[in-house]
């Protein structure tokens, strides 16, 4: 049960979920089967030159905030807590699945907590990350494979709501079909977090090979009350993985940021590691989000998406594919 969502998970044989069914439509509720999620994140880029463009294109060199006392929550693979750009930091965690630690053997949910919380000045890199000052909250829902089912997603929310996290970012998400709606059990989810003062950034996929082929806006950020983010390169120029808004029924590409050759830290040995995807550009908007919140103290859930949206900067690109633009951090 996750009282604070409105939510249950259940699990079921067939005369049991036969009968829930039908209790369920009897009462007007959602019902719906489980789904398995994985990272949003494609083949890394080789070109680590322009490592520190992504930082660039949102603002952050002329930003005077770094996100002092927000909370920001990452639902991904865990974190190694003993990076040397993470290891003297206050960090609160909990693993949601079943076996494992917090303990980050992927290395996608250290990447991405590097980009949103990473350090102002890393031990041997330029400045990856954005909201430097943050707390920084990581809630262990992917396992070692980076894939994961919906309960582990909701038991993150759930946690993250609970702990009172202005920003919550999940970098990843599950394909949907072109004319397939949003999850109505999710829609509810994020209108509550929004109420209660927490906005969900979600990446938009990368199920696309353009200019052949466009794909939908995947599942969860496919739901209206959901921050979906997609990723263009060095050049402003869309990435060709990155998912459009397609399905009527939801399924919004809400704003756009880099993607292409970031640069952030990986679990040791290696340090730090380039990816592509729009599991990048969705924790470049989620330290975004907690340098606005922490310039506009009274902005939370809707306001702080509205805030998002309003300093975007405008491109030259359909808002199908960008949204309302390019992110862009406050001054």
């Amino acid at each position: 049960m996750f009282e604070s969502l409105g939510v249950a998970l259940l699990q079921a044989d067939a005369d049991q979920a036969l009968a829930i069914t039908r209790a369920a439509a009897a009462h007007a509720l959602h019902l719906e089967p489980e789904r398995c999620v994985r990272a949003s994140t494609c083949a890394p880029g080789t070109d680590t030159a322009s490592a520190t463009w992504g930082l660039e294109a949102i603002g952050i060199p002329d930003c005077r905030y770094s996100g002092h006392g927000i909370r920001v929550a990452v639902l991904d693979t865990g974190l190694d807590f003993q990076h040397p750009d993470f290891v003297d930091r206050d960090i609160v965690a909990q693993s949601f699945v079943a076996g494992l630690s917090v303990e980050d053997r992927n290395g996608h949910g250290t990447h991405s907590a590097g980009i949103a919380c990473g350090p102002k000045h890393p031990s041997e890199s330029p400045r990856y990350g954005v909201a430097f000052g943050a707390d920084l909250y990581v809630a262990r829902v992917l396992d070692d494979r980076a894939s994961g089912a919906d309960g582990n997603i909701l038991a993150g929310i759930d946690w993250a709501v609970r702990n009172e996290c202005p920003v919550i970012a999940m970098s990843l998400g599950t394909p949907v079909s072109l004319g397939d709606s949003y999850s109505r059990v999710f829609e509810q989810i994020a209108s509550r977090a929004l109420a209660a003062g927490s906005l969900l950034v979600a990446a938009a996929g990368n199920e696309s090979s353009r200019p052949e082929t466009i794909a939908p806006v995947e599942h969860p950020a496919n739901c209206p009350s959901i921050l979906a983010v997609g990723a263009v390169g060095t050049c402003l120029a869309l990435a060709p993985f990155s998912n459009g808004s397609l399905n009527a029924d939801g399924g919004c590409v809400d704003l756009v940021a880099p993607g292409i050759a970031i640069v952030s830290c990986a679990p040791q040995p290696d340090l730090y590691q380039t990816q592509n995807g729009t599991s990048p550009a969705t924790l470049y908007v989620a330290g975004i989000a907690a340098l606005l919140a922490e310039a506009h103290p009274a902005a939370r859930g809707a306001a702080l998406r509205t805030l998002l949206l309003r300093h975007a900067r405008r491109l030259d690109l359909p808002a199908r594919d960008v949204g309302a633009g390019l992110a862009q951090a406050p001054r």
